[in-house]
């Protein structure tokens, strides 16, 4: 049954015009005593004709443009720009590693480094990614030796391709300095305890912002707005769901599991 459909539905404009020539013709030997009768079923029969012939291609040029859309789609999704980075530890510092996993090779223009205070460090780079493969930029020392126990910063990386050009999307990374000014743990997203935050109404220190589940500080700043809005209401008793405590640093300080990240 679903055979059947199938081929009526793709055969249906070829079997119409099939069946509407029989009709003519039927119609044609009936009336072929009147000359009159039969030269009206002519035109009838041929404006029917014309109508599916107009329907059968419009339906054709449907098609075609269906089509083609769909190859621009598919010629558009081989030639994007699909990269992976990360953060991983290298001789005591740290490293950004990019991973090309498209299709087309790209070349890395740019490495920008945003910290806490709102300072970005750019960095030229002239790096060509092939297909398949992966590399690596340093990253500027000052970021584990001029920042003690804790470094919060997100990357973004700007590229060109025959194709395409960008920035992708930042990323933010936490790094675990010693007191030797070596790294000693790479983690992904903001984990900084010391975000404080003053009442911006009062002016007071009102606690430490909460800084899990955040991907960079454009969604870092976000939070601190909902939270200062929050703490301006709240004053003087400074209530935010975003306001983290002593108590709660430690207990995850106590709980972490999670084995050093190389990316």
């Amino acid at each position: 049954m679903n055979r059947a459909r199938s081929f009526l539905i793709k055969h249906l404009p070829t079997l119409s015009v099939v069946g509407l020539v029989i009709v003519a013709a039927g119609f044609f030997w009936y009336y072929r005593s009147d000359a009159v009768k039969a030269q009206a079923v002519g035109a009838l029969f041929s404006f029917f004709a014309a109508a599916i012939l107009v329907g059968v291609t419009w339906e054709y040029v449907r098609i075609n443009q269906k089509s083609l859309a769909l190859q621009q789609a598919q010629w558009e999704q081989q030639n994007r720009v699909v990269l992976r980075f990360g953060v991983r530890r290298y001789h005591g510092g740290a490293q950004v590693w990019v991973a090309n996993i498209g299709k087309i090779d790209f070349l890395i223009l740019e490495l920008r480094v945003r910290l806490k205070s709102g300072e970005t460090i750019v960095k030229n780079e002239r790096r060509i990614v092939r297909s398949g493969a992966r590399q690596t930029l340093s990253l500027p020392d000052r970021l584990w030796r001029e920042n003690p126990l804790i470094s919060a910063f997100d990357v973004q990386l700007r590229f060109d391709s025959q194709n395409e050009s960008g920035l992708s999307s930042a990323r933010a990374f936490t790094l675990l300095v010693g007191t030797n000014a070596a790294v000693i743990r790479v983690r992904r997203g903001l984990d900084d305890d010391t975000w404080f935050v003053n009442c911006p109404k009062c002016g007071k220190i009102a606690g430490s912002m909460i800084t899990e589940n955040l991907d960079n500080f454009d969604a870092a700043f976000a939070r601190r707005r909902e939270m200062d809005s929050e703490l301006k209401v709240s004053c003087p008793e400074h209530w935010s769901q975003w306001n983290d405590s002593v108590e709660q640093v430690r207990a995850r300080r106590e709980n972490e599991t999670e084995p050093p990240s190389e990316d």
